[in-house]
């Protein structure tokens, strides 16, 4: 197993498992080609890489459920606060573009919390108070109902140990998920 396969198992193993939607995860440049034999092999069952920045000999790849995504987009809520950004929230690759256009600035897009499927709660408290103190940070900063997403952390974690215990005992990421 590759380091890049690792990382991948770790980074988006919650995403493959379909209890996120989606994730973020950095790779080098040099790795690309095995980023791009994950891809293939996972978009049979619905899942879409995209390369969002390279710096530095490094990329930025977002990876994502077509339909978890698209699901969040249909949320009135989350829609409303896309659309008010300029997002075209009809198809989940459209909006992926203008996020992907929106990070080749300095600037970091903050709605991109959205896309990660974290709670529009938690992503407008981060936008209006960034510095805030808040009872709980692990995948993302939490503002509003602390316990239910310790759980949510919690079943995270569990999920991303086992992905990376079976991975370490030989298995590979198409074994784990069944794909290819």
């Amino acid at each position: 197993m590759s380091v890049a396969e690792y990382n991948l198992g770790r980074h988006c193993g919650i995403t493959f498992a379909r209890i996120k939607p989606a994730s973020l995860f950095t790779v080098r440049e040099d790795d690309i080609k095995t980023l791009a034999y994950f891809a293939a092999k996972f978009r049979a069952k619905g899942f879409v890489f995209v390369c969002m920045r390279r710096m530095n000999g490094r990329v930025l790849f977002y990876v994502y459920h077509i339909g978890a995504l698209e699901q969040l987009l249909r949320c009135p809520l989350n829609r409303e606060f896309l659309e008010e950004r300029g997002y075209p929230c009809e198809s989940a690759a459209q909006s992926v573009k203008l996020l992907k256009e929106r990070m080749q600035g300095d600037a970091f897009p903050h709605e991109i919390g959205i896309f990660l499927g974290y709670p529009l709660e938690d992503v407008q408290g981060f936008i209006n108070e960034p510095t805030a103190k808040t009872g709980l940070c692990g995948y993302w900063k939490v503002y509003a109902d602390l316990d239910e997403k310790q759980k949510i952390f919690e079943r995270f974690r569990r999920c991303t140990d086992c992905i990376c215990k079976r991975m370490l005992a030989g298995h590979s990421l198409t074994e784990i998920f069944q794909v290819g």
